[in-house]
């Protein structure tokens, strides 16, 4: 990352939430429900995908018949109620990361394959507020892999492709991000290094990620 950085567009869940985990859960025990076994590694590596094409991928690849987008909202409304059900907290130093960025007058955008209502109510004001834009599932037409949410939340929050940076920790996100022609670097949150290999770069946690932008800026 060169000193001229202009924004830094950050994923939500696995990268400003500690979500994961419980999405996770939510999504495993709905689908159980419609005899399909999954194991966290099974969402975890499609995180960043809008939940209609998450659903379809995995009846997809277990060969299993995809029930039709009626039966899909319900599945949705399920997953929404178990996960909603259940805290969600930030990751250590995500605050302390996203004032350090304002005050050096950084733009900030949130890129999520969640939707707003998910958004609003899992993230603190306070947080809400730090970011120049808000890009989720309800404002795309092509979730992530696709470039589209982070090549519109770049057009929001303003800065060029070479003058910024993106923080992902899955790869439909990294690769949604290096199709826009952004710089990626990819948090081991959720998911080991081997399969966040297309980011320019990996860091451990959110201490490195701060490290890393504090030598930089």
């Amino acid at each position: 990352m060169e000193k001229g950085i202009r924004s830094v567009l950050f994923d939500m869940d696995g990268v400003i939430l500690d979500s994961m985990p419980r999405h996770a859960d939510a999504w495993i025990r709905v689908f159980r429900q419609y005899g399909v076994d999954l194991a966290p590694l099974d969402i975890y590596r499609r995180e960043g995908m809008s939940g209609r094409d998450s659903v379809i991928d995995i009846f997809r690849e277990r060969n299993v018949a995809y029930p039709g987008d009626d039966e899909y909202g319900r599945i949705l409304e399920k997953k929404i109620s178990i996960f909603e059900r259940q805290p969600v907290g930030l990751f250590p130093l995500v605050k302390e990361i996203l004032h350090f960025l304002r005050e050096r007058r950084i733009a900030l955008a949130l890129v999520t394959g969640s939707l707003r209502r998910s958004v609003e109510r899992a993230l603190p004001r306070d947080v809400m507020d730090c970011f120049d834009a808000v890009v989720t599932a309800d404002d795309v037409s092509r979730g992530k892999p696709d470039p589209e949410p982070y090549a519109t939340a770049l057009r929001l929050a303003g800065g060029g492709v070479h003058e910024s940076l993106a923080v992902e920790n899955a790869p439909m996100g990294i690769r949604s991000a290096v199709g826009a022609g952004i710089q990626c670097i990819a948090l081991a949150t959720s998911l080991p290094e081997e399969h966040l290999r297309e980011a320019s770069l990996v860091l451990q946690d959110h201490r490195e990620l701060m490290e890393y932008l504090q030598d930089r800026l």
